[in-house]
């Protein structure tokens, strides 16, 4: 399906499940403005629902969502989360994101829940700001990530409560000195450990 055509499934508020999306999938067409009290509200104001995808590309960069986000059983080579503020939440389970992750400067107000998912490539959530509540399962960093840096230099109190991570897998190197991973349900890949490609 090219991206075009998914873009009008998505428009009307459809979910888009069981194909392949050819070329960028691009959201900014579903962007609208609503004033509110003299303000612009600007934004995506319906769901966004994709469900075993295969997605060349993927860009929510710099965009506000006011309805809830929910990528099930997806693969993704290129995500563009730079950026993007989550209102409602965002659902990622069962994805593979193949290559970098930009997720620098991810905003949540809503909850935030990522299950089972894999990423490849190096995830970058430099800045994130994550108010709702959030939970980690299972997710696995072979390629590196520094949210766990993010975490406890920013979002510290919150971990482990506002913020729960079980099963989750990342690089030694990425975990923090002094950080009780055990405790907060990280643990480290394992050199030549056939999970740590994905998970």
């Amino acid at each position: 399906m090219p991206s075009r055509q998914a873009l009008e499934h998505l428009s009307i508020g459809e979910s888009i499940q069981d194909v392949r999306v050819v070329g960028l999938l691009d959201l900014d067409p579903l962007v609208v403005s609503r004033w509110l009290c003299g303000e612009d509200l600007r934004g995506i104001y319906q769901p966004v629902i994709l469900h075993n995808c295969l997605l060349n590309g993927l860009d929510l960069e710099n965009r506000t969502f006011y309805e809830m986000v929910e990528l099930v059983g997806c693969r993704v080579t290129a995500a563009h989360f730079k950026q993007a503020y989550f209102y409602s939440s965002l659902l990622i389970e069962d994805c593979v994101f193949e290559g970098d992750f930009n997720g620098q400067g991810i905003q949540s107000d809503g909850r935030l829940v990522v299950h089972d998912t894999v990423f490849t490539g190096y995830a970058d959530f430099s800045a994130a700001s994550l108010r709702g509540r959030v939970n980690l399962v299972a997710v696995s960093f072979p390629g590196g990530a520094n949210l766990l840096h993010v975490l406890v230099n920013d979002w510290r109190e919150h971990l482990g409560r506002e913020i729960r991570l079980a099963g989750c897998r990342f690089r030694a190197q990425d975990i923090p000195a002094g950080l009780d991973a055990a405790q907060l349900g990280i643990a480290p890949f394992v050199e030549g450990d056939p999970r740590g490609a994905e998970g």
